[in-house]
């Protein structure tokens, strides 16, 4: 079931100031700030401990989140916006529809968390016995992923202060002189407030900014992508991604903030990388399923799109990404098995742009030769979509944020080790894919004769 778009989450940021601003001057008249009477809830007791399970990731100084919720003082004047944003599901942000999968990276509370919130801000949000409140986590510029055996550092890029959106595509020196293969990866943002998410691609040799945007993202390998509150990627145990000494490192930057003096900054942002010793078991690949003719009409409420990849030989998908813009409502996978029989593997059903997130399934998917894997998008290019900036122009598919795209993500490996050098990267709707077929035979004549003609030594 798909929400009203009126229902649309936002983030934490959008909750009216004047609300938080009347909440915190009606704490501020409540005599039970400091009561540590243990019949009631208390920040020190039960609220700290649930927030900072999972919230304070992200709000702490520094992040992308408007506000710290790291000490009682900071959190007391959000209380009630707090406890809107848990009630509605608002926060902490998670769209996956429950009825279809579990999934590693789900942070909902429970309904007994939500509960103790509602009951501390109902009692005036007392603060209890702050020397015994647990200790708030701590944050380092240190590597979760341990330290890195290799990081691709990009030159400083200025976000100017008149930038509200922007997309940046940079070229990354790789100094391997030998095949690595990558087993977990983690990045690390410079001007993390600017930064709306990053993604790490790798290209052949030759490839330059100018030949990798458009039909050349054909020829690019993605690894790994970063957005508000995204952990570090890890490979599971005994699959690695090739990370070809010749291969020429990709970052992909999408900046987004509000404009302003002062609001510009330097960004350096670096990716870290921990290698295996020796080949793993099994390699590990990212697969697209696009569909690169969206065509939204201005005013369309609720235009589908649809793109599929069918498994030649039998699979596991170790987790899938949902990407869409600002008209994006909406993105499932099914998975239609050999026998007929379909199964979801996922249901976004209120897809939302400020957060790119992966669901990693808490059992890999296996599946069986000739199951085909459909991604099913809906778009909302209607004034009823709060997030669209002109419903009156159609949308076609492209990088800038006021485009659109449909993307499903997802890494998978064949089962046959024999049958990993050679799987498909990229997938389109079946009505497109001779054409496309072609064009990836075209591309790689060219590349074919781009390398004879170095090779005698009479190519330009």
């Amino acid at each position: 079931m798909m929400l009203d778009r009126t229902q649309r989450r936002a983030p934490l940021a959008a909750v009216s100031l004047a609300a938080a601003l009347c909440a915190a001057g009606a704490l501020a008249a409540s005599p039970s700030n400091t009561s540590t009477d243990t019949g009631k809830v208390t920040w020190a007791e039960h609220v700290a401990p649930i927030l900072y399970q999972g919230c304070v990731t992200c709000h702490r100084p520094g992040q992308t989140a408007p506000m710290s919720l790291l000490t009682w003082s900071e959190a007391r004047p959000w209380a009630r916006s707090i406890r809107q944003v848990t009630q509605n599901g608002t926060m902490p942000p998670w769209f996956a529809n429950p009825a279809h999968g579990k999934f590693v990276e789900d942070p909902r509370l429970t309904e007994e968390q939500i509960d103790l919130i509602a009951r501390w801000v109902a009692a005036g949000a007392p603060a209890g016995d702050l020397e015994q409140a647990p200790e708030p986590p701590t944050f380092t510029s240190e590597w979760l992923i341990g330290e890195p055996d290799v990081v691709f550092t990009m030159e400083p890029f200025e976000v100017a202060d008149d930038v509200e959106d922007h997309y940046q595509w940079l070229k990354v020196e790789n100094h391997l002189t030998e095949d690595r293969w990558i087993k977990a990866i983690e990045v690390h943002p410079t001007f993390v407030e600017a930064v709306h998410h990053q993604l790490t691609y790798l290209g052949p040799p030759d490839a330059t900014v100018q030949s990798v945007q458009g039909a050349g993202t054909l020829d690019l390998d993605f690894v790994s992508g970063w957005g508000p509150g995204v952990a570090p990627l890890a490979y599971p145990e005994g699959y690695g991604m090739l990370l070809s000494a010749g291969a020429t490192v990709f970052f992909q930057m999408h900046y987004h903030k509000t404009p302003g003096p002062g609001t510009g900054g330097i960004d350096q942002s670096s990716v870290g990388m921990t290698f295996y010793d020796q080949k793993p078991e099994n390699r590990i690949t990212t697969l697209w399923i696009v569909d690169p003719a969206l065509d939204i009409p201005a005013g369309e409420a609720s235009y589908p799109s649809s793109s599929s990849f069918t498994a030649e030989h039998d699979a596991v998908i170790f987790d899938f990404t949902p990407h869409m813009h600002l008209r994006g409502r909406a993105m499932r996978f099914t998975a239609e098995y050999p026998s007929g029989e379909p199964e979801v593997l996922l249901d976004v059903v209120d897809y939302d742009f400020n957060w790119q997130l992966t669901y990693t399934p808490t059992e890999p998917k296996r599946i069986p030769a000739g199951t085909r894997i459909v991604v099913d998008a809906v778009f909302d290019n209607s004034a009823d979509n709060p997030l669209n900036p002109d419903p009156t122009v159609p949308v076609r598919f492209g990088e800038k944020t006021t485009d659109e795209m449909m993307v499903g993500f997802l890494h998978y490996s064949f089962v046959d080790k024999e049958l990993q050098d050679d799987m498909p990267t990229f997938s389109v709707p079946e009505n497109m894919r001779e054409q496309f077929e072609q064009i990836q035979r075209f591309r790689q004549q060219q590349r074919e004769a781009k390398a004879a003609a170095e090779a005698t030594g009479s190519g330009d």
